[in-house]
């Protein structure tokens, strides 16, 4: 299993490396500030990194279905390729949802990168894994989410399996 902690300024260049390898890298070299960055290290390396803001409107603005309560948003989730299908990704969106419900918020939101259609495919099983449905029509830029107890019961429930 991962430890997924703060990331640290130490962190920065094999994150930026990390985003890049996945096609998730900006020009010039990585700064987070103002945002909430987890990472998931296993032994003693950096394998995975999400962004995320705890408190937004999921896209009202562009007309996309109203939730109540507050909302957290995940920017980027990105896992190593050699760590894919291992846990990571499943732990960094849960500990989003642990820190957004201990934030008093009650849905989690994504809005996924665009990628090849076999990319496309392996991110829409890990989102339905991990118990998050598809919010308006399936075309590039659609949202998913799904309330943060979902998250956390899927968590637990793959925790118990193993």
């Amino acid at each position: 299993m991962p430890l997924i902690r703060d990331i640290t300024e130490a962190d920065h260049a094999v994150v930026e490396e990390l985003l890049d390898s996945t096609d998730l890298g900006v020009p010039g070299s990585y700064d987070p500030e103002g945002m909430n960055v987890i990472v998931a290290e296993v032994h003693g390396s950096v394998v995975g990194i999400a962004e995320f803001d705890l408190h937004c409107d999921f896209g009202h603005g562009e007309g996309r279905e109203a939730h109540p309560g507050e909302q957290a948003f995940v920017l980027t989730l990105a896992v190593a390729d050699s760590n894919r299908r291992s846990g990571v990704g499943r732990a960094l969106l849960t500990e989003i949802a642990h820190r957004a419900q201990k934030a008093g918020h009650t849905f989690l939101a994504l809005v996924p990168q665009e990628g090849d259609d076999d990319d496309a495919a392996s991110r829409q099983a890990f989102f339905q894994a991990c118990r998050l449905k598809l919010y308006g029509p399936d075309t590039p830029g659609a949202a998913w989410g799904c309330p943060i107890s979902k998250i956390l019961t899927a968590s637990a429930a793959d925790t118990e399996e193993h």
